[in-house]
């Protein structure tokens, strides 16, 4: 290869992130109270509207892609509005979606983020709980007698 490989001359787009930053404010009942001082972008009025609006328009682009054993596991915008779709009606039909927030308890990937929208689709609050990343375990030892 003749060019030089940097993050300076790579072909990335610019993401455009908000800047970070946080105000904190503690109030005298001991709550804090966060806001994020940076106007959110007009483009769409919820996550689930521009996951629809993108759907419509680029319908086979990868919207999330997690690994998945030598491989990677990918679901694409119009994949993930019919798959929330389905969970969504699933909530409902089982009447796990009322007036009380659920509980997701995933990993963090593609499934997590597929309930946590039929959820939201559904004008409902989500709250993720995430299983605690295990440590490899350690190849065990035969115990050797002490002397």
């Amino acid at each position: 290869m003749d060019a030089d490989p940097s993050l300076a001359t790579a072909p990335f787009r610019d993401p455009r992130y908000a800047p970070r930053r946080l105000e904190v404010a503690e109030r005298n009942d001991g709550s804090v109270l966060l806001t994020k001082p940076a106007p959110s972008s007009r483009d769409f009025e919820t996550a689930t509207a521009a996951l629809g609006h993108w759907a419509a328009v680029a319908r086979d682009r990868v919207w999330l892609a997690e690994r998945s054993g030598e491989g990677w596991r990918t679901v694409t915008f119009a994949e993930a509005s019919q798959q929330i779709a389905a969970l969504a009606g699933g909530l409902r039909g089982l009447g796990v979606v009322d007036d009380r927030p659920l509980l997701i308890l995933a990993r963090n990937g593609i499934d997590h983020a597929l309930i946590a929208y039929a959820t939201m689709g559904q004008g409902h609050a989500g709250g993720a709980c995430v299983p605690a990343i295990r440590p490899p375990r350690r190849q065990s030892r035969t115990p050797r007698p002490c002397l």
